[in-house]
């Protein structure tokens, strides 16, 4: 029993100092990728809708597994159809990423509970959930990283690549929905984890698994050309892909001009190279992947808004750049409210200003017509004296007339 309890205690010592390096080091990828782009805010998923697009995961592994294979996946792909119905290969396929998920939630219902915090989660406020999240998404955003080092492996490192990325991402969204006391269980936890997948962007996963293929035929057809010779490796690509033997004539022409013998060409630093070109843009794409699907399961899980919409980080300047962003557009909108009400205040004064203007002219007119009437009261009683003398000035002269 003590041995037992030995063992176990250095077993727990071990995954606690593990978990604590995960952590510091998917911080230092998230200040890294705050730096380098913009702060998201991403959407909440209506998980449980029955109808959704596939994720990408399911088609990029199938082409990972087509480029492995190579022309062998295209043969058993022909004679597979001749036996088995598309039903029956949908059911399998959907069957062989089922058990993933399923691996990914005995994954992370094993690893969460050592996690102290997890212990009283029942106890966490918000704030306490939201910290407890960050910490959980950086471990897994270090081993989505990590993820990278398959590159390595040349083509075969690129399904392992995609196969792990998976199982990190469907272990986020398990251990984030529990964090949230929203646990995803059986058949339909499983569903829900896929749909939440599908509703995350991971279109850069198609450029990366596109370099990363590039790399490995590269790699392959330099580590063939060291024992057979560049000259005949290039001359097999082209009998085997006719889109590409335009381009090795090409290569060969012009090295025949100069006068480069490719045989002779060391590439040993060339085989050195695309290996460790490979690592850097598996890390660097997988660290952009694995914080979409961080980003989308938080805004589905966390209860409120505004953790969810708060940048995944414990990074200040990218959450001073949300808070930046957010104080911006209440500015603008109160700027917006405050032009407003002064145009509304200036239509008023306008409006009141013609009022008064046209108070202010009936008020002359009523005046001048004032003036008027007196003007020719004034006038009248003038003109009476006038006719009146005139009457008598004649009267006077008939008078006169009539004496002589």
């Amino acid at each position: 029993m003590a041995k037992r309890s030995t063992l176990y205690k250095g077993i727990s010592s071990v995954g606690s100092f593990t978990r604590s390096n995960l952590e510091r080091m998917g911080a230092m990828i998230d200040s890294v990728n705050a730096k380098s782009g913009k702060p998201r805010q991403f959407k909440a998923v209506n998980l449980g809708d029955e109808d959704y697009q596939q994720d990408l995961f399911r088609e990029q592994t199938l082409k990972a597994t087509q480029q492995l294979l190579g022309t062998r996946f295209a043969t058993y792909g022909k004679y597979a159809k001749k036996i088995v119905p598309n039903s029956l290969f949908d059911s399998t396929v959907d069957g062989a990423f089922a058990q993933v998920a399923k691996l990914a939630s005995n994954w992370s219902q094993i690893d969460l509970p050592n996690q102290h915090r997890f212990a009283n989660i029942a106890s966490l406020d918000d704030e306490e959930r939201y910290a407890l999240a960050t910490d959980i998404a950086n471990q897994n955003r270090a081993l989505a990283t990590l993820g990278g080092l398959t590159g390595l492996a040349g083509l075969p490192g690129l399904l392992a690549d995609t196969l792990w990325l998976l199982l990190v991402s469907l272990r986020t969204v398990y251990q984030l929905g529990a964090i949230y006391n929203k646990p995803l269980t059986g058949k339909q936890g499983v569903k829900m984890a896929y749909e939440l997948l599908a509703n995350a962007d991971l279109s850069k996963m198609q450029e990366k698994q596109a370099l990363l293929a590039g790399l490995g035929i590269g790699k392959g057809l330099l580590d063939n050309a060291q024992s057979n010779g560049l000259h005949n490796e290039l001359k097999n690509l082209g009998l085997k892909n006719k889109n590409v033997n335009f381009y090795a004539e090409q290569v060969d022409n012009i090295a025949s001009q100069v006068g480069i013998d490719l045989d002779n060409i060391n590439l040993s630093w060339i085989r050195r190279f695309l290996p460790a070109t490979a690592v850097i843009v598996g890390m660097r794409y997988n660290s952009q992947l694995i914080d979409e699907v961080i980003g989308v399961a938080q805004a589905t899980f966390a209860p409120e808004a505004k953790l969810a919409n708060r940048a995944i980080t414990d990074d200040s300047s990218s959450e001073a750049q949300v808070k930046k962003n957010a104080n911006s557009q209440d500015e603008e909108q109160n700027h917006k409210s405050d032009n407003t009400k002064k145009e509304t205040k200036e239509a008023k004064d306008d409006k009141t200003k013609a009022k008064n203007d046209e108070a202010k002219a009936k008020d002359d007119e009523a005046k001048a017509d004032n003036t008027k009437s007196k003007t020719k009261a004034a006038s009248a009683p003038v003109s009476k004296t006038t006719d009146e003398e005139s009457v008598d000035e004649n009267y006077k002269k008939a008078q006169a007339s009539s004496k002589d």
